[in-house]
């Protein structure tokens, strides 16, 4: 379950546009009153080392279609799992840290023997060395925005067999959504966490 965000936290409102963004910030305003909102383009966002870490995705509404092409793209842009307990526990080692996993750390069923640990920020030729190095497959980066790769230069280390995992994983504490994607679930269920609330709106941006 997402938690809910304490007064004056900051909260991303991200949208398929900046301009789509804007216009959930009434929507969001009451729900979460006093929380400093902030809108950004998907686009933005995954490239800002200063965005929030929590935040609420909007899609543009315009079709059910492209709704999900925007949920499709956040997932595979920004929401990242963290790394397994076993590999927490080794990078915090590591780091002399002794903070906890986050809760959304998956369990150690599906358990890996290596990991690939990339501090500071990423380009895609740092990362097509590291591929041709013959580094393990499965990368740990501290946040997504620390990736500075474009859409089209994640395809292509997804197809290499590249999977990410962040130390600071973004969290979706809502989806406004549209009602034709609202009713929807089955199709974008899949995208986001369990437990994710969903905003219906009765306009692209209103309430």
């Amino acid at each position: 379950m997402n938690s809910r965000p304490d007064t004056n936290e900051a909260i991303g409102l991200v949208g398929a546009t900046l301009a789509v963004a804007r216009g959930v910030r009434f929507a969001a305003a009451t729900r979460f009153p006093g929380a400093q909102l902030r809108p950004i383009s998907l686009a933005r966002y995954a490239s800002d080392p200063e965005a929030p870490l929590k935040i609420v995705l909007c899609p543009a509404g315009k079709s059910v279609a492209d709704d999900l092409d925007f949920l499709r793209a956040a997932r595979r842009a920004v929401l990242w799992p963290p790394p397994t307990a076993e590999l927490w526990s080794a990078i915090a080692g590591l780091r002399g840290s002794h903070d906890a996993p986050p809760s959304t750390a998956p369990p150690g069923a599906r358990r890996r023997e290596s990991a690939l640990l990339l501090e500071g920020n990423l380009s895609l030729p740092r990362a097509r060395r590291a591929v041709s190095s013959g580094a393990p497959r499965d990368w740990i980066v501290e946040r997504v925005q620390s990736v500075r790769v474009g859409r089209s230069g994640l395809e292509e280390l997804r197809r290499l067999g590249i999977r990410w995992a962040v130390l600071e994983p973004v969290e979706v504490i809502a989806l406004a959504a549209p009602p034709a994607l609202a009713r929807a679930r089955s199709r974008w269920a899949k995208y986001l966490p369990t437990g994710v609330a969903v905003w219906t709106l009765s306009s692209r941006f209103g309430i």
